[in-house]
């Protein structure tokens, strides 16, 4: 093989390599990512929020004792129809009976007394007033007019105690006949028993201020039910008297009934404090519109309340919605178009002191916007957004319809930085439109 044969081959040879090094690298250099892409578009939006909890009648009593007695008598029994005033429980009375005849015999004792001392009242009083007309003429010495006045005095008091006495036996005799009367415990309203928690035989304790007392039967109106639910305190604030809810109760997985919100607690309700589970929450009960055979108290339930409804409005997926954070002073310049890019993007400060580092963590911003896909690039748009359902979120500013936005996969929103190359990829359902102005 000549020289110059030699020179060709070798030369040759070198400038493939070249060419290979040189594809390599813009092959690695025009790597792009794989991204999922839908088209900005309008949708109409309901805004929900989901809580479950107990379906309870809306109206209900616990029945209970106001005094002790042995139960003698339970003339209904759970799930009898019972009217105000029917009634319900029995206690024995001979107790209270005897305590009653006591008091009665008591009261007749001090109005016994008390008509003597009221006679004997009325002629201290004449014996005075003789006495004082005496004395006013000079016909009486002073120390019988004074002892007259003295005993007049005496009796008008031991009148006074002895009325004060008989009001006392009074009041208590109307107390005893208040006892012998609750022994006969009476349904407060219309409804059905829904529960007894009592035998004949059993001592019926009585509730006082100091003690809860059992529960010896429920009374509930069943035409009306109601479903107690807890939500988180950053939910609670959406919700209002009157919104439209969907209840699906566990026990009739082919029926969703409607209702509305009836009520909303002002008092939070603290659980897990001191834990990482600890959360505040606040009840709310939604009333049913319709009652149904189907339905019982105590089934769990789960509402979904209409918070807010859009018609037509932009919106992207949720997942497309994510929050970066952006160097200050390149965000100023790039919204005052002295660069064509928002710069600074994940930027770390050189310095490592502490100092340095809050200074810059202090002269970076945290923005909420989506990624677009223009020229194969994705770029972040900083966005405004509103309601949301349970997949999409209204965009009220920063984009239009027809845009195309990356909405995944989730691993790659979380590191895809602004300006990287992208092959979007149509989502099912959706249409990729690549912005390339």
């Amino acid at each position: 093989m000549s020289k110059k044969t030699k020179i060709l081959l070798f030369g040759g040879g070198a400038l493939v390599l070249i060419v290979v090094v040189i594809l390599n690298f813009t092959m690695s250099s025009d790597k792009k990512t794989t991204v999922n892409a839908q088209t900005v578009s309008q949708r109409d939006l309901t805004e929900m929020v989901s809580a479950s909890g107990r379906i309870q009648p809306k109206t209900k009593v616990n029945i209970t004792s106001q005094v002790n007695g042995e139960i003698v008598a339970l003339p209904v029994r759970e799930g009898d129809t019972v009217k105000v005033g029917q009634l319900l429980v029995v206690l024995d009375t001979v107790q209270l009976r005897s305590d009653l005849d006591q008091a009665y015999f008591a009261v007749n004792e001090i109005s016994a007394r008390l008509a003597g001392a009221k006679t004997n009242l009325e002629q201290s009083e004449e014996e005075f007033n003789r006495q004082k007309q005496l004395f006013e003429n000079k016909l009486t010495p002073e120390a019988v007019f004074n002892n007259t006045r003295y005993e007049y005095q005496n009796a008008k008091s031991s009148y006074e105690a002895m009325l004060a006495s008989s009001k006392q036996s009074q009041s208590r005799y109307d107390k005893q006949l208040d006892y012998l009367k609750k022994a006969k415990i009476s349904s407060p309203m219309d409804g059905i028993v829904t529960m007894v928690d009592c035998e004949a035989g059993e001592i019926a304790a009585a509730q006082t201020a100091f003690t809860q007392g059992k529960t010896l039967m429920t009374i509930a109106n069943l035409d009306v039910y109601e479903v107690e639910v807890e939500v988180d305190e950053t939910e609670v604030g959406k919700i209002g008297v009157g919104q439209p809810v969907k209840i699906e109760v566990d026990a009739c997985p082919d029926t969703a009934f409607t209702g509305a919100v009836a009520e909303i607690g002002n008092t939070a309700i603290f659980k897990g404090l001191g834990t990482q589970d600890q959360s505040t929450n606040f009840k709310v009960k939604v009333e049913f519109h319709e009652a149904s055979a189907k339905i019982r108290p105590g089934m769990s339930a789960t509402v979904d309340i209409t918070t807010n409804k859009k018609d037509k409005v932009l919106s992207v997926p949720y997942s497309a919605v994510v929050v970066r954070s952006f160097d200050l002073d390149s965000l100023k310049k790039s919204r005052s178009g002295q660069s064509t890019e928002i710069a600074g993007e994940g930027v770390q400060a050189a310095e490592s002191t502490a100092d340095t580092t809050t200074k810059a963590d202090q002269n970076r911003k945290e923005l909420k916007g989506v990624f677009l896909i223009k020229n194969s690039k994705a770029e972040f748009v900083e966005v405004q957004t509103g309601i949301a359902d349970q997949k999409n979120i209204e965009v009220v500013s920063g984009i239009q319809a027809g845009d195309s936005v990356i909405s995944g996969p989730y691993r790659v929103l979380r590191t895809i930085k602004n300006g990287d190359l992208v092959n979007p990829q149509k989502e099912m359902g959706s249409e990729v439109r690549e912005d390339r102005s």
